[in-house]
């Protein structure tokens, strides 16, 4: 049997009907700002734990391990090294402040400097020669190096690199040691 009012049983009226969607909107609405929520919070922890990871970074006495430290031994560390960093300060303030009477002497010699690319030597000694030409000269020698350049292992023949550097000589006598190295190859 139908209701009084028309031939359905059950009649709902315009005012439910639009209360049901208004709640619908309503709770779509909720999920979306918790949605919006829970995306901002994965953001922000991302960034922090980025931030963890750099301070981590910075720290050297945190042992470096498969798995990274935790936020309280990261900040425990942090906290360590912003204290000896302190101390190290303090100290030298007062090394500073000790120290203002003090004259530094400062000394500076001119240097003639020398490099020559020769031919691999066939027996040891090449060094050895270079540096008997300087000091055959007069010329004080201060720090003498060798390197190998060219003949990566693939057999053929590279060379070597000397470079010379002595006390201040005259340009005459820098040209006679260049004429002594040449004919030493």
């Amino acid at each position: 049997m139908a209701a009084a009012g028309g031939p359905f049983p059950l009649e709902l009226s315009l005012d439910a009907v639009g209360a049901a969607a208004a709640a619908a909107a309503a709770a779509a609405e909720a999920e979306r700002r918790r949605q919006h929520e829970r995306a901002g919070q994965r953001r922000r922890h991302r960034r922090v734990t980025t931030l963890y990871a750099e301070l981590a970074a910075m720290l050297p006495n945190l042992p470096t391990t498969r798995r990274p430290a935790s936020k309280e031994k990261i900040v425990e560390a942090a906290a360590a090294r912003v204290t000896a960093l302190e101390g190290l300060a303090a100290a030298l303030e007062a090394r500073r402040r000790a120290g203002r009477g003090e004259v530094v002497d400062v000394s500076s010699r001119a240097t003639v400097t020398v490099t020559a690319r020769m031919p691999a030597p066939a027996q040891a000694g090449l060094l050895r020669r270079v540096v008997e030409a300087f000091e055959r000269r007069g010329a004080r020698v201060l720090a003498a190096a060798m390197a190998r350049h060219g003949g990566g292992g693939g057999g053929g023949e590279g060379g070597v690199v000397v470079t010379v550097t002595a006390a201040d000589a005259a340009p005459g006598v820098v040209e006679m040691i260049r004429a002594d190295i040449a004919r030493i190859s």
